[in-house]
């Protein structure tokens, strides 16, 4: 699914880059947050909850409270999506596809990080690189120097890295 087309112009030329989301979950160009972005485990005050917001770019994590309100502590480095698919087991399914066309760079087994097994995808704009992550893989279906295309499948979605159990399989990009 084409996302949109986002323009650059910084310093130089102008560059129209067709992005596609990186899994088939469309909720977030309908403005479904809570359908798009993983939940996080959450005790805030002793009350437990699940709030998709954490799963969203930015200080969203480790609520502190500050006089009558709250602040985020701990900022969240991309963003996590959401399974569509899972199977009988609770597994999911979902396709990893490339948000651009690039080149695989880096594909790491799981255990060597807290995003388990990932892989990053390195597009040039002709002015310099820019690198995507795609994190907590169940499996790469690709390898390092491997060429890809927009919106083609790169891997599948698991569940792998440092506190992501089953409930909470997700993409982090």
């Amino acid at each position: 699914m084409r996302l949109f087309y986002l323009i650059l112009a910084l310093n130089g030329p102008i560059y129209a880059l067709d992005l596609h989301l990186p899994t088939g979950n469309e909720a977030l160009l309908k403005g479904d947050g809570a359908g798009y972005f993983q939940f996080v485990d959450r005790n805030f005050e002793g009350q437990q909850t699940t709030p998709w917001e954490g799963g969203q770019f930015g200080f969203w994590r480790d609520p502190r409270r500050v006089g009558s309100g709250i602040a985020y502590a701990r900022f969240h480095e991309g963003m996590d999506v959401k399974p569509l698919q899972r199977d009988a087991k609770g597994n999911p399914l979902d396709e990893v596809k490339a948000i651009l066309a690039g080149e695989v760079v880096y594909v790491t087994p799981s255990g060597k990080s807290n995003y388990g097994s990932y892989l990053v995808i390195k597009h040039d704009w002709g002015e310099g690189p820019f690198y995507s992550l795609y994190a907590h893989l169940k499996e790469a279906l690709v390898t390092a120097g491997t060429k890809v295309t927009l919106g083609q499948v790169v891997a599948r979605m698991g569940y792998t890295g440092s506190g992501i159990d089953q409930r909470r399989a997700h993409l982090h990009v």
